[in-house]
């Protein structure tokens, strides 16, 4: 038994309340790197989706844009040895070829975009942007990690005196 500062008791059963098993440390330290992988690739697309003019306010430079969705991308990049475990080995490599497939189209998107007109030039950065659909299975990847993980000895969910 536990007792915190507050005079909480943890790691009891009380008044017939489930008990939560006890995580696993290394699916919590991937849950922790995910979530830092994905805020640095969110800072990344919100820098790209600032191109994108809206009635009140005129788009960022695509240049500036460009420069602050790769370096969101390298962010992520570094951000991903925080979120290995085994058993998202494979969604870690589709994370990764997501990655550079984002890359190649946003650094050919200055020139791809160049002539067009406002719809297609948005459609581009779409494109861009749908490259990391991958993350979004990543994601689902370490959340079932996360919900599927084993009870350790005296951490299954029982209830006290039943």
């Amino acid at each position: 038994m536990w007792v915190s500062s507050s005079g909480v008791i943890l790691g009891e059963v009380v008044a017939g309340m489930w008990r939560r098993s006890r995580t696993d440390p290394a699916v919590e330290a991937a849950w922790a790197g995910f979530a830092g992988f994905a805020k640095a690739l969110d800072e990344g697309c919100r820098a790209l989706l600032a191109t994108v003019p809206s009635a009140r306010r005129p788009g960022a430079p695509l240049a500036a844009g460009v420069a602050g969705f790769l370096a969101g991308l390298d962010a992520a990049r570094a951000e991903l040895p925080a979120w290995d475990h085994p058993a998202l080995a494979d969604a870690q490599a589709r994370a990764t070829a997501a990655l550079d497939a984002a890359e190649a189209r946003a650094r050919d998107l200055p020139a791809a975009v160049r002539d067009l007109e406002f719809e297609h030039r948005n459609e581009r950065v779409a494109d861009v942007l749908d490259e990391l659909l991958p993350v979004q299975e990543a994601e689902q990847a370490v959340r079932a990690l996360r919900r599927r993980q084993p009870a350790r000895a005296g951490g299954r969910q029982t209830r006290q005196g039943r």
